[in-house]
């Protein structure tokens, strides 16, 4: 099992969804104790960074698998996720 750390600005991005996505989210972030688990992509180019698929969500996160912590570095639309890294 990894330890699960959400970035503040993720933490800032949670407070202003709806309750209804936000719970979604919620309950994948808390999947992520076992990062590989649920369907999930490794993203080109980054090492160590994967994303999975929330409805029009996308949560990006790092996983240190020496340290077993997994940091949820953003979360965003669909849109705007890739933007932002």
């Amino acid at each position: 099992m990894f330890e699960v750390f959400l970035h503040r600005r993720v933490l800032k991005f949670l407070e202003n969804l709806r309750e209804k996505d936000k719970k979604k989210v919620f309950q994948a972030i808390e999947k992520l104790s076992d990062p590989f688990s649920q369907p999930y992509e490794k993203l080109r180019g980054k090492k160590n960074i994967y994303r999975i698929v929330v409805g029009n969500y996308r949560i990006i996160y790092h996983v240190d698998k020496k340290n077993k912590i997994v940091s949820v570095l953003l979360v965003d639309k669909r849109e705007r996720v890739y933007d932002r890294l």
